[in-house]
């Protein structure tokens, strides 16, 4: 660098140095800036309170003190806020001021009353900044929280304004004015807000007429005459303004993160899954690595249907969450016992692995039914019910809790027993005032309106501060059919907790233990821990299947699983396929759940030479086999198309013997349609199998026409062999009507040996070898049509000892 050009940025800095020091001269609020970036908050507190008394009109230094004051560890709500109200009084329309309010008026406050005050100045803030700033997202995004609330509130609200029960005589007779017969326009007003109702309009019930078991039973209290006010049109208008203002907040920012989580909790509320894809796409554009994206796509897309879409969204949730909330959603802790738990601690990665594939409702697809609907109730809780005030997540909550445990209610409604509104502390305090005036001289005891639940009122002043927050209790009532469970928020500020009677209404109510729900959430958790019923995705058909063993090789038994895929009856008989895509498997599972076999085929068309035909169904049949270990194992036979629009899910308990025992025994029975020779080992037909030279068509249900020949395969271990070197054995085979008798009829008609029809086949055979394999085929012909039991015995000659196998099977 040369002499000159060193002169010239040594001048440079000299000015820009000067330039800073005139604007810092200029503007007094620099150095209180600066030290604000550094951190260094106490000197940017003096040196913005020092300006503010120089200079009492400059807005901006009230501001700025403001901020230090709210957004910092000198953190002070009070002086916060009055520091910015006096730079309001100076500048009452600066945006910037504005936002600043709303943001600390979003702080929680001491209680019911100050977050009510809160949220009204919230409200009144965001009008005032979209008079200025109509764009103005902060704005947007806050009258879009308020009718997110509005829509939570009453969404599934009813009132119950009627719910007044008196006796005559006590000045409210029943043909006082119901409210059912008030004017479309009082009623509109009412839902609006803008008229206040009147206890005086609603007719009274007789007590000694309406028995109410359960407070919360509403299909009773609605048989009984109660009137139920339905407040779904007034949630239907606060669902659209908060979409709206929420839309428009994100069109003005798109970054601004907390409305993306807002306007989820509001279409999961809704329901309206694939507006929450169209928001999710933008939300994709900006924060592509974020955890409750995925979260989020995960449940729009399970609602949807596109479960494949939706385990891929939960898996990679779960590569960007953090380790704390990865593990709630792998926490089991919900559903085991204490036994259960301590396994898990032993091998934590093993046993969920077991406990995940044991609730698999279907193996056929890649991904488990019921773990993704525990990725939804997580994520559906999360949304729904965290606990901001009490820093909650949703499964931390109690209605967290029960619906991750149960799933979505059938029905889930909000009472709010009588008045609708804003609690007035005035109320509490006049009516205390009323109530201590009033009760020496009262002499009208018993002819009092009582409340739904047995708490009196005086009109719209209630007589202790006790009961007006009793009237003032809203409740959340979800029912599942066979049991329920009641929230209550006494306070009206969103925090529900289960219900549960004061001491003195246990004392004095006479239903009050039957509505303790604490106690009756403890019964029915320890009854039913879970509950999941899987629904197929389309039309959910039976898919009937057989099952034959036979001795394997070494320890292992030989199992043939014979299906039936039932056609539509409209199928064309002279086509060489029927058109479809399909999968279909079998699946064996063992009691720690290990998937110990699987077989699964893709199919594309189903040759119609396959096809049985019934009177009334047409059958595609076709089998797998397997080989397998003994013991008792769950079997589970699955078919879908490829569209996903019909599904068959068949489980069955089955028992694989152990052919490898001393003595003869007898293989399960194989039914089947046809036996032949088979040719050089080749199966003689697409579905047939071959079983020891014999190519057998095997049934996949036990039902036969009359017309047909019934083929039995069977085979024969353990025989033993004479001096002579062979077997000498009795087969007996006998069809006959089912025995349905029972008790003494069975026993008159044993005694007295009443012939049955039925057809009957026994013969003896020999060979050299100690085990058989044997077909024989049953002429039905003769028979009625009706349920019939199969039985086969074989008799070991040698040894005298027997076996013998059973089955039903229908002619029609």
């Amino acid at each position: 660098m040369t002499m000159k050009q060193l002169i010239v940025l040594l001048a440079i800095c000299l000015l820009g140095l000067e330039a800073q020091q005139v604007f810092a001269q200029s503007d007094p609020l620099e150095p209180g800036r600066q030290a604000f970036r550094e951190g260094r908050y106490k000197d940017a507190a003096e040196v913005f309170g020092q300006v503010a008394q120089e200079n009492p009109q400059l807005a901006e230094a009230l501001f700025l003190l403001s901020r230090v004051y709210f957004e910092t560890p000198l953190y002070d709500e009070g002086r916060a806020r009055r520091t910015l109200e006096q730079a309001l009084e100076i500048e009452p329309e600066n945006v910037e001021f504005l936002v600043a309010r709303l943001e600390q008026y979003r702080v929680p406050s001491w209680g019911l009353l100050g977050d009510r005050m809160r949220e009204a100045r919230r409200l009144d803030t965001a009008r005032r900044i979209l008079k200025i700033d109509p764009s103005n997202a902060h704005a947007h995004e806050e009258l879009g929280r308020v009718y997110i609330r509005d829509f939570w509130r009453y969404r599934n609200a009813i009132m119950m304004p009627s719910v007044s029960y008196g006796y005559a005589g006590s000045g409210r007779e029943s043909d006082d004015p119901n409210y059912d017969d008030l004017g479309q326009e009082t009623f509109d007003d009412y839902l609006d807000g803008t008229a206040a109702s009147n206890p005086n309009n609603f007719a009274v019930i007789n007590p000694n007429e309406v028995f109410l078991g359960d407070q919360f039973d509403l299909g009773t209290l609605r048989a009984q005459g109660v009137d139920v006010l339905d407040l779904s049109r007034r949630a239907e208008r606060a669902y659209q303004r908060a979409v709206g203002h929420l839309e428009k907040a994100l069109e003005v920012d798109p970054r601004r993160r907390s409305v993306y989580d807002e306007m989820m909790q509001i279409y999961v509320l809704k329901g309206e899954y694939e507006d929450a894809m169209s928001t999710l796409d933008v939300m994709y554009r900006f924060y592509p690595e974020d955890p409750d994206l995925w979260r989020y796509l995960g449940v729009a897309n399970y609602q949807l249907g596109n479960m494949d879409a939706a385990n891929r969204s939960f898996e990679t949730a779960f590569e960007f969450m953090e380790r704390d909330e990865r593990r709630a959603y792998e926490d089991l802790g919900l559903f085991l016992t204490r036994d259960e738990k301590r396994q898990e601690a032993a091998d934590s990665v093993a046993y969920r692995a077991r406990y995940w594939a044991s609730q698999d409702p279907r193996f056929l697809t890649s991904y488990n039914e019921r773990k993704l609907e525990h990725y939804f109730r997580l994520t559906y809780a999360d949304l729904l019910y965290s606990s901001k005030g009490l820093d909650l997540r949703g499964w931390e909550t109690e209605r967290g809790q029960i619906l991750i445990r149960y799933g979505r209610p059938i029905s889930d409604i909000v009472l709010h027993p009588q008045e609708d509104g804003v609690f007035s502390a005035r109320q509490a305090v006049v009516g205390a005032m009323v109530n201590s005036v009033t009760s020496a001289a009262d002499d009208s005891a018993g002819t009092m309106p009582i409340t739904i639940d047995g708490s009196q009122s005086f009109g719209n002043v209630y007589s202790t501060v006790r009961e007006a927050f009793e009237e003032m209790n809203s409740y959340n009532i979800w029912e599942y059919g066979d049991f329920r469970f009641v929230f209550e928020d006494p306070f009206r500020n969103g925090e529900y907790r289960m219900y549960s009677p004061s001491a003195e209404d246990m004392a004095t109510r006479v239903n009050s233990f039957e509505n303790d729900y604490i106690r009756i959430t403890k019964e029915i958790i320890r009854e039913t821990p879970q509950r999941y019923e899987y629904e197929a995705p389309g039309r959910q058909i039976e898919l009937p299947f057989l099952i034959s063993s036979f001795k394997g090789d070494g320890q292992q038994t030989e199992l043939f699983v014979n299906y039936g895929i039932p056609l539509e009856s409209a199928y064309d008989p002279s086509a060489e396929m029927i058109e479809v895509n399909a999968s279909a498997g079998t699946f064996l599972i063992n009691d720690q759940r290990e998937v110990l076999v699987e077989r699964t085929r893709n199919i594309y068309g189903l040759p119609t030479n396959q096809v049985m035909s019934f009177a009334e169904q047409h059958l595609w049949v076709d089998t797998q086999e397997m080989r397998v270990p003994s013991g008792t194992h769950e079997l589970s036979v699955e078919f879908e198309t490829a569209s996903g629009q019909t599904v068959a899910v068949q489980r069955r308990e089955i028992s694989v013997p152990d052919y490898n025992q001393p003595g003869v025994i007898l293989s399960d029975i194989m039914l089947a349609y046809s036996v032949e020779q088979a040719e050089n080992g080749a199966p003689g037909g697409a579905a047939e199998v071959v079983r020891k030279d014999l190519s057998i068509l095997p049934a996949p249900w036990s039902v036969y026409s009359t017309e047909w020949p019934i083929y039995l395969y069977f085979e024969i271990y353990g025989l033993d062999l004479n001096a002579q070197g062979s077997t000498d054995y009795d087969v007996e085979i006998t069809l006959e009507p089912k025995n349905t008798d029972r008790g003494v009829r069975r026993v008159v008609r044993g005694i007295f040996g009443r012939d049955r029809e039925g057809v009957s086949v026994s013969y003896t055979g020999s060979g050299s070898q100690t085990e058989e394999y044997l077909y024989q085929i049953l002429d039905a012909s003769d028979q009625e049509t009706g349920l019939y039991t199969l039985t086969l015995v074989v008799r070991d000659n040698a040894t005298g000892k027997k076996s013998e196998r059973t089955q039903d099977l229908f002619l029609e």
